[in-house]
């Protein structure tokens, strides 16, 4: 029967090319904007690291020097207030970094070419404590040697993608020696570094050590803030110049609560010693409550996403009346086949059968359009390339939309086609 009902529904696919192909067309621009608009939404809200991301924990601090703190407590630490929280050895393994930028080049190449760089200054614990992926080497073991580590895009860009541990690289002039490889690395959203609109941007070109970065004077390229001026960032490690973050890894809720109760006795005795006027107020979030917390789910989106589902629901209703029209047109064909001996589930059946025939169809154009869409966002919206990823989660759910829809737009037709009376039918 399942054959038979088949053939039916190419039949009627040859009586009615066009308004099948407006059907699918309708149900599958609806579907695929849903797709591409959940897509986004996505990865806005997923976890990043999964396996571990209850026991990160962002430190916020309020230790700033007067009255008037930026907000209370403040995501950006001083160098020794970092340092603090490094020394405290609390948890399986703590790191602190900033953004700075160098520019890049084979020290070895006869090419003076040298390619823009983004760098993450830090410690060795950052590796291990956001599980990046190493290709080949190894990360830098120690905060004050002059070793770095490549991404694989800038990897790919100089050494077109070997195996380039112990090679030197000229940064602003000066030779780093590189001891790791990493592996393409897509964090959606870039936890350890959510802030100041970076959530989705990608990991960085290369990953200095913090000591070495500093001495060498890389200048901080993400936010900083300070209550005193000083002329590079080699001078500030003693002063109040607040841009450095700080991650702790920990290993469950007791070294969460010893945590915390160090970095409160650590800002209670800044206090007492008159280094800060503000009350005692520090925070740890995990990843997914640090983001959270962020808001990085931009309203913008999720307004979007409910807007094309509407539309969705608008393209259902159209393929509906096209399809009601079509089971009108082709009442006698039902009349006959009843007459004949089909009942109405044998009437259901087949409609269905056609639905999903036609769910089929409209699941590859549905992929094909929010592949589409998505790279039409990329390529006008800069920012969302990051964001703009068709994974299988979403893929799977592009699916299920494209036989639901198709077998919801078509229940109303064959509820009516049902309804008609053999005799009225055959007259």
């Amino acid at each position: 029967m399942l054959n038979y009902y088949l053939k039916l529904a190419l039949i009627s696919f040859k009586r009615a090319p066009t308004l099948y192909f407006l059907v699918i067309l309708t149900l599958s621009v609806g579907v695929g904007l849903v797709s591409a608009n959940l897509a986004l939404v996505n990865t806005m809200v997923s976890d990043p690291i999964p396996e571990k991301s209850h026991n990160l924990l962002h430190v916020s601090v309020n230790n700033w020097p007067n009255e008037d703190p930026p907000q209370q407590p403040f995501h950006l630490l001083r160098y020794r207030d970092a340092k603090a929280v490094l020394d405290a050895n609390i948890g399986k393994r703590a790191t602190m970094f900033y953004e700075t930028g160098v520019y890049a080049r084979d020290a070895d190449s006869t090419n003076l070419k040298r390619f823009d760089s983004s760098v993450r200054a830090t410690t060795p614990d950052f590796f291990e404590l956001t599980n990046a992926p190493f290709a080949y080497g190894t990360s830098f073991k120690q905060s004050t040697t002059k070793e770095v580590v490549i991404g694989h895009e800038l990897n790919q860009k100089i050494f077109d993608g070997q195996n380039s541990v112990g090679k030197t690289l000229e940064l602003d002039g000066n030779l780093l020696t590189i001891v790791g490889v990493l592996k393409p690395w897509n964090l959606r959203p870039l936890f350890y570094h959510a802030t100041e609109n970076r959530a989705f941007n990608k990991t960085e070109d290369l990953f200095a050590p913090i000591e070495t970065a500093i001495d060498l004077g890389w200048s901080v390229h993400g936010r900083s803030m300070s209550t005193v001026e000083y002329r590079g960032i080699e001078h500030n490690r003693n002063r109040n110049v607040f841009f450095l973050q700080a991650w702790v890894e920990v290993e469950g809720e007791n070294q969460k609560r010893e945590l915390q109760n160090y970095l409160d006795n650590y800002s209670q005795g800044l206090k007492d010693n008159g280094e800060h006027p503000l009350e005692v107020k520090n925070e740890l979030h995990n990843v997914n409550e640090w983001l959270t917390k962020l808001k990085i789910v931009e309203q913008k989106v999720l307004a979007f996403t409910l807007a094309s589902v509407l539309f969705l629901c608008v393209c259902i209703f159209n393929a509906s009346s096209l399809l009601l029209s079509r089971f009108h047109a082709a009442k006698f064909e039902v009349g006959l086949r009843r007459a004949i001996g089909a009942s109405n589930k044998h009437m259901l059946v087949q409609g269905l059968v056609e639905s999903l025939v036609v769910g089929v169809i409209a699941a590859i154009v549905s992929l094909l359009l929010s592949w589409m869409f998505l790279s039409l966002s990329s390529n006008f919206l800069p920012a969302l390339s990051n964001m703009a990823v068709l994974d299988a989660k979403i893929f799977f759910l592009c699916v299920a939309l494209a036989f639901l829809t198709s077998i919801v737009s078509a229940l109303y037709p064959l509820y009516r086609a049902n309804r008609y009376t053999i005799s009225a039918e055959l007259k």
